[in-house]
């Protein structure tokens, strides 16, 4: 049996394929972010799933021949070897692998196995592995990078802020804010925001797009310069990986992606100008096919 998982903050997808990566057992579960729930209730949690996705297959974890973990908060080589390390105790057989979930996305959405991703949703990684396995991602702690939505809500509120301080132009984002926050003025905004009486996140995102639509030239030119940044980030990776004038495919996820609109426009732009031979390919399968298919990969690289 093949094992492959997708453990996020919110869910986690598991499962279990045969040697030509067809499904016969899945399980889901909730969060295996070690970084929201710790390190032991995220085992738990893993571990929970893996057990019920196995005996959703009728199989035992010896049957397990290759296993690949892409997990969400799997940020540094450190976070590598401790969750291995708690894998150990699940009494798999077989090879494994733990990685960054952004290379299961990737995985899931390439044909050749390598190229680039750039998921954007409340936050936003760019990862990348070339033709002979090299891999480079972004740190994706919001140092020196954008952050995906979150990014666009914060400079939304920058631009409202700054037409209330009379220091920026006029722009309508400050009338739909307001009213979708149910807040009567500025003031009682960002009193809101710094007494943390007001939820003020990623969601709101797409009330950029909704006034850029109506001609905002704030939201157009946040929209575009967000566009910019996340397709910079692809500039980056491929730079360290050496394949920035090769043909290779752009695999796209997240909300933001999916969204399109001016973003999508701008980001496709830049990489048009940077990476002119990238093919840009919107994720369409779930990332933890990603999962199964770098187990398949382990196997095939042992019989090699």
């Amino acid at each position: 049996m093949l094992l492959g998982v997708d453990g996020g903050g919110t869910k986690t997808d598991v499962i279990v394929a045969d040697l030509d990566g067809n499904p016969v057992g899945t399980a889901r579960v909730g969060c295996t972010n070690h970084e929201s729930i710790g390190l032991s209730a995220a085992m738990a949690e893993l571990h929970r799933g893996v057990q019920q996705a196995l005996t959703d297959a009728g199989a035992a974890t010896h049957d397990v021949v290759a296993a690949a973990f892409g997990l969400a908060g799997v940020d540094w080589s450190s976070d590598e070897r401790a969750i291995d390390a708690e894998l150990g105790g699940f009494g798999l057989g077989g090879v494994r692998t733990v990685v960054n979930d952004s290379m299961i996305a990737l995985r899931a959405g390439s044909s050749t196995g390598w190229g680039i991703v750039s998921s954007i949703g409340t936050g936003a990684v760019t990862a990348g592995v070339n033709r002979v396995g090299v891999r480079n991602r972004s740190m994706s702690v919001g140092w020196g990078e954008p952050c995906g939505s979150s990014s666009l809500v914060a400079d939304a509120l920058h631009a409202v802020a700054a037409q209330h301080h009379r220091t920026g132009p006029p722009t309508v984002l400050t009338d739909r804010f307001l009213e979708a926050l149910g807040v009567v003025d500025v003031l009682s905004l960002f009193e809101g925001i710094s007494r943390r009486t007001l939820r003020v996140d990623g969601r709101l995102a797409p009330l950029l797009q909704q006034v850029a639509d109506h001609g905002d030239r704030v939201a157009i030119d946040l929209l575009h310069r967000s566009g910019g940044q996340h397709a910079a980030m692809v500039v980056g990776v491929a730079d360290h990986l050496s394949i920035r004038d090769e043909h290779f495919e752009l695999v796209t996820a997240g909300g933001v992606h999916n969204g399109g609109g001016r973003f999508v426009e701008a980001f496709a732009a830049h990489i048009a100008a940077h990476c002119p031979k990238a093919a840009i390919v919107p994720l369409v399968q779930p990332p933890v096919t990603g999962a199964v298919l770098l187990a398949l990969d382990l196997t095939r690289s042992r019989r090699a």
